[in-house]
């Protein structure tokens, strides 16, 4: 490479690397102040850059819109902090990970439903002409966005160095019960930590915006990029996600112009894996001395009875498979179809019961193992010509050895770090889907798969098709059943109450935890190849992102720790799209989308909030119980 190419490749690197290391300052400050990870990060960026765009665009001077914009994202950041997460007292780190989710949808369907999906020009604070530095072209916005990182890095070191509240907050960060025993309210400090992290977001965004386009599907790339930074560099380090912003700025820019720009994700989360791996303080950060995660939890606890396959589970069983067969029956047209992706949405949530409702451990990568075995299903049967169920049962077996592998070197840690890591091996998933058209076709996806073939028997029609997905999630909910009813379910519920207390009780905890991801991945693959037998194509559009999101608000809906939950969370969640559609007049209305993820964010929210608030766990317990046959308490009663 010229000199001249060389210096702008690294210009530019820095300007992108900035704005990661806004969103990364985001994610350390709150990380370090209340052991959350806020996945809302992003989405503030976008939110800011948003709001400066609309400001903008109605005769606000640019400058005071983005003053607006950042005031704002701060006021919500509290806001969420005060209404979202300061109630879910007893949250665990995979419910209050589920909250900000929520959030991050709710702010992703307010801006869509008021504002549309379409981008947004934010005009430059101070010209849009580059300047020529020695052949280099320089935007006096990226000018400006490398300055006011500069003045916020100088801003939070003194803040953590010499302010009340920035020792506090410090004090909070290492020593939590040593922090309350001299009067440090550690609720108040995860106010003041929402604020700054949504002003550093807005910040962000605000300024970058005129460098690109505001436009709303950019908050979860962002906030990814912006995890990967803080992570980098490490959340314990003050100057650690700006070390990593830059840092991931230059690979993402060398990377393009020595690879391709089509593998900049792939680049990017494979950098995340390996920190998460290899390092997962940091390059500047200290090793944790205690796991943030390793809390008790059991509001949830109350209402499980891990102990054997008993025969109210066997006459639930019987009578539920009698009540899905006839209602296939019923069912015609949309509603049957819905009724089928259902069913397929469901063997997926019950692999997340197995891992985050028993084991406590939240993977948000799940269409990743959904494309293995979706694109083994139409690989092998359209290019090399085998039957559907071998190239099926492949599938699963390179599913269940990537979460094995994936497992064994994540879980020797605690916290989010699965979580993250899950979605990092989503992200990367979509890119190879996307470029390696000789395999997968591409974006367009692969075509001509024939439908599932069994026996010699053929299931073209749909109702065909929905006794089958109804046989394969039975037989899931079977094995999940007799799974949380022995040993194996009891060790992952005492492991997601108390990692501490189950290893000291000689639980392999690192080797259960690998187990139940494994049995997710499996079951998840299982699925994907059912959704490209059913359809008849494989392409990546229907395993990401949006997909997660339906899994969760299907998981966490029919309950965290109900497998039969599962029917009934997956059926609200794809029913859900179709009656918002039927309501609006049209279901590819800019409106209507932001209305699903408005919907989504507030069931998310809400249903997390019940069942990690005492009383409302209380309250479900009660529901429970109330539901039992009475027959159980007459046995009780003397004689």
């Amino acid at each position: 490479m010229e000199f001249v190419t060389v210096a702008q490749t690294i210009f530019s690197s820095l300007a992108n690397g900035a704005l990661y290391a806004f969103i990364g300052l985001g994610f350390a400050l709150v990380n370090r102040s209340t052991g959350i990870i806020n996945f809302a990060q992003g989405d503030l960026a976008m939110l800011g850059a948003i709001l400066t765009g609309v400001l903008a665009r109605a005769g606000v001077p640019v400058g005071v819109s983005a003053i607006i914009a950042v005031i704002a994202c701060a006021a919500i950041g509290g806001a969420f902090y005060q209404l979202g997460l300061r109630p879910a007292r007893r949250a665990t780190i995979a419910q209050s990970v589920l909250i900000t989710i929520g959030f991050s949808i709710l702010i992703r369907g307010t801006v869509t439903t008021i504002w549309s999906a379409e981008p947004i020009p934010v005009p430059p604070f101070t010209g849009g002409e580059p300047l020529n530095v020695l052949g280099v072209s320089v935007l006096p916005q990226e000018l400006w966005l490398i300055g006011t990182l500069a003045l916020v890095a100088v801003a939070t070191s003194a803040f953590f160095q010499r302010t009340v509240m920035g020792l506090a907050l410090r004090a909070g960060a290492s020593n939590p019960l040593g922090a309350a025993f001299v009067g440090i309210d550690a609720r108040r400090l995860g106010l003041y930590a929402f604020i700054a992290a949504g002003l550093l977001g807005g910040l962000g965004g605000a300024v970058w915006a005129p460098i690109s386009l505001a436009q709303v599907d950019i908050g979860l790339g962002l906030g990814l990029k912006g995890f990967t930074a803080a992570a980098l560099g490490g959340f314990s380090a003050t100057y650690g996600p700006i070390v990593g912003g830059l840092i991931l700025g230059l690979a993402e820019g060398f990377g393009n112009g020595f690879i391709s720009s089509a593998y900049q994700d792939a680049i990017t989360f494979s950098l995340l894996l390996l920190v998460l791996i290899l390092r997962p303080q940091g390059l500047l950060g200290t090793k944790p001395q205690a796991a943030a995660d390793d809390k008790h939890e059991e509001i949830l606890s109350r209402t499980v009875s891990a102990t054997h396959f008993t025969r109210a589970d066997l006459v639930r069983l019987v009578a539920g498979a009698v009540f899905l067969a006839a209602l296939g029956q019923v069912l015609d047209g949309v509603w049957l179809t819905t009724a089928i992706f259902a069913e397929i949405t469901a063997i997926v949530v019950m692999g997340l019961v197995l891992l985050t409702g028993y084991c406590g451990q939240l993977s948000l990568g799940q269409g990743a193992f959904m494309m293995i075995g979706a694109y083994s299903s139409g690989y092998l049967t359209v290019k090399q010509g085998w039957p559907a169920l071998p190239a099926m049962a492949l599938g699963i077996v390179l599913a269940t050895l990537t979460a094995l592998a994936l497992g064994r070197m994540i879980f020797r840690l605690r916290g989010y770090y699965l979580s993250m890591a899950s979605l990092g091996l989503l992200m990367i998933a979509l890119t190879f889907a996307r470029e390696l058209s000789s395999i997968t076709g591409g974006p367009n996806g692969l075509p001509g798969i024939p439908p599932l073939t069994i026996g010699g028997m053929s299931f073209f029609a749909d109702r065909q098709f929905y006794y089958v997905g109804l046989v394969v999630s039975l037989a899931v909910l079977v094995l999940g059943l007799s799974l949380t009813r022995s040993r194996f379910g009891r060790a992952l519920l005492a492991i997601r109450s108390s990692e501490s207390a189950a290893r000291s009780c000689a639980v392999d905890v690192a080797g259960l935890k690998t187990r139940s991801f494994a049995f997710s991945a499996a079951v998840a693959s299982a699925a994907g190849s059912l959704y490209v037998h059913y359809l008849g194509i494989a392409n990546p559009g229907p395993f990401g992102t949006d997909a997660t999101i339906a899994q969760l608000t299907a998981l966490t809906l029919g309950g965290l720790l109900s497998l039969w939950g599962a029917y009934v969370g997956s059926a609200i969640v794809v029913a859900l799209p179709v009656v918002i559609g039927w309501a609006g007049g049209s279901s590819a209305t800019q409106v209507v989308a932001g209305l699903q993820y408005l919907i989504f964010g507030l069931l998310l929210i809400c249903v997390v909030l019940v069942q990690s608030n005492e009383h409302g766990g209380l309250i479900l317990a009660r529901l429970k119980t109330l539901a039992r046959p009475r027959r159980a308490a007459a046995e009780l009663r003397p004689s």
